[in-house]
């Protein structure tokens, strides 16, 4: 090869490389959906701090209309700890390590999880940036505040003592990427590292029925397995 052309490759690969320091260093962007949300699916980043609950890592999820959801807490290589499972009447969270569950309304499981109701639907709402149908049906108290900044980008919602606010979006859309939450005695914070909007259908992800060959316990003593195994 001539010195020439060994030039010339050194300066493409030069290239190359500030090239994607470049793409590194800019905020990663995600085009908001143009129809109906029904469902998303991704990873996130999660800590939560709260008299109930002390949760921080990596987190599959899974949201879909209306009501069911599919959250995954992950180990460093990728294998399951635990997952809640959510239906529209019933929620689930299994430890499969112990071969055991709890059962309960997703409102009372997830207060137990995370120390505040956050609902698949709402959830779903948030990750979407899509409020459209908040408070039809609601009463009063039971319906999303909802404030927008100058841009008509959704920055905070609040119903009754839960509040979240979004601290930075995937580029210029109004597609959240760190979102902050906080109620009466919590504080949390959710990186969203991907996310997929509308994925196909997976029924098999709300699954239940394996469940009749394990071993239901209370929240408590599943709490106490949990912190054992850490």
């Amino acid at each position: 090869m001539t010195r020439g052309r060994a030039c010339c490759r050194i300066l493409a690969v030069l290239g190359l490389a500030f090239s994607l320091v470049d793409c590194a260093r800019r905020a990663p962007v995600l085009a908001p959906p143009s129809g109906p949300v029904d469902a998303v699916e991704g990873y996130a980043q999660a800590s939560v701090e709260s008299e109930a609950a002390a949760i921080k890592g990596k987190f599959s999820f899974l949201f879909r209309r209306p009501g069911l959801g599919r959250v995954e807490a992950l180990d460093p290589l990728a294998r399951t700890i635990y997952y809640l499972v959510f239906g529209e009447s019933r929620a689930f969270f299994v430890l499969p390590s112990k071969k055991a569950y709890v059962e309960d309304s997703p409102e009372t499981l997830m207060g137990h999880f995370l120390g505040f109701a956050l609902l698949p639907d709402d959830i779903l709402r948030l990750l979407s940036s899509r409020w459209a149908d908040v408070g039809l049906g609601c009463p009063p108290q039971d319906a999303w505040q909802i404030v927008k900044d100058k841009e008509g980008r959704v920055v905070r919602v609040q119903k009754q003592a839960l509040t979240c606010e979004i601290k930075e979006f995937f580029g210029k859309s109004a597609v959240p990427r760190i979102v902050a939450f906080s109620a009466a005695g919590t504080l949390g914070r959710m990186k969203v590292l991907t996310l997929r909007f509308n994925p196909p259908p997976r029924p098999e992800a709300f699954e239940t029925t394996f469940l009749i060959a394990y071993t239901r316990k209370s929240w408590d003593e599943i709490h106490e397995s949990l912190k054992n195994e850490r």
